[in-house]
């Protein structure tokens, strides 16, 4: 194993998800900056989470590999599904502000990433906590395939039926949060 090797395999991935836990938890990188304490944003935290598989699991294939391959539409899949997320709930909370509507996340008296992901303020909410639960699961199904699958696809194929189950839950976030305020 030479040092390119080393480097694209282990220390490039994990550089990676380094920073990416550095700048989430020092930074307001995954916080909802539109309100005066600034809680953590669900589509900021799934947009973050993705991308650091993706990338990390890209990155050590070709570490492991000596070349690229292709993406899998799934891995696409699941990204656009999270920019998605991100620019409607940003849609959102852009058209409360300039209506002027005082938003339930402004009584969040915690700085809990968990908490702050799950509720809307008025409490945990089962859309905000089914669509954690279902990001969490399929991102360490495709963590868990990629390192047991080294020498074929770089990762897993989900199917259509999967990807559109991770669909209808960013959705049912995306739906819901609408009538949080």
């Amino acid at each position: 194993m030479d040092i390119a090797n080393i480097l694209f395999q282990f220390i490039i991935p994990l550089g990676i998800v380094l920073i990416g836990l550095l700048l989430s938890f020092t930074t307001d990188i995954l916080k909802d900056t539109t309100l005066a304490h600034k809680p953590y944003s669900f589509a900021r935290v799934q947009l973050m989470w993705w991308t650091l598989i993706i990338i990390s699991c890209y990155t050590s294939y070709y570490g492991i590999h000596g070349a690229l391959q292709e993406l899998d539409t799934s891995a696409l899949v699941l990204l656009g599904i999270s920019i998605g997320t991100t620019t409607a709930a940003r849609i959102i909370d852009n058209n409360e502000i300039n209506r002027g509507i005082v938003r339930n996340k402004e009584n969040l008296k915690f700085n809990n990433m968990l908490f702050s992901i799950v509720s809307d303020g008025n409490g945990i909410t089962v859309h905000r906590f089914q669509a954690l639960v279902f990001n969490l699961v399929f991102g360490l199904m495709f963590i868990a395939e990629f390192l047991d699958n080294k020498g074929g696809n770089i990762f897993v194929a989900f199917s259509s039926t999967e990807l559109t189950l991770m669909g209808i839950s960013s959705a049912a976030y995306v739906g819901l949060k609408l009538n949080e305020n």
